[in-house]
């Protein structure tokens, strides 16, 4: 099966400290499962790893070396621009950012699961009769580890 994956899954690949047994499982299984995001993706991992940089919480080579290693994950792209009136529509009825109404037009759209740590996200995959994996949901709390990435 297919699924959508956002930054709160994605970024923690390349954030040592947000990075969970959750997140590493789905990273772990990247190779079995094809993963999409919408076309914002790209640059909301640009910009979680541009904040985190200013931030102090990587240096500049890590942010350009993960950058580099984010261009070649195998996670798939869609190219198709989603209206803005669908996105609207979505994050108006969830109470949702159009970023993240962008990854549940593309959940919505192609039928796929979803997989996120977002809460907000969660419920209104639910109420879209998508399936939705999330820590949370299985009500183990993650504790976070370091890892290399």
């Amino acid at each position: 099966m297919s699924h959508v994956v956002d930054c709160s899954i994605t970024l923690p690949w390349f954030l040592e400290d947000e990075r969970t047994k959750f997140t590493d499982q789905i990273l772990n299984a990247i190779h079995q499962v094809e993963y999409w995001v919408p076309a914002v993706w790209r640059l909301e991992m640009l910009n979680g790893l541009l904040m985190a940089e200013r931030r102090k919480r990587i240096d500049r080579a890590w942010r350009i070396a993960s950058v580099d290693q984010a261009s070649r994950l195998k996670v798939r792209v869609d190219i198709a621009q989603p209206g803005m009136a669908a996105v609207g529509t979505l994050a108006e009825r969830h109470g949702l950012t159009a970023y993240d109404a962008a990854y549940l037009e593309l959940a919505v759209r192609q039928r796929f699961g979803l997989i996120t740590q977002d809460r907000d996200l969660v419920r209104a995959a639910d109420a879209e009769g998508l399936s939705v994996q999330s820590p949370g949901r299985t009500g183990a709390a993650q504790k976070r580890r370091r890892y290399n990435v």
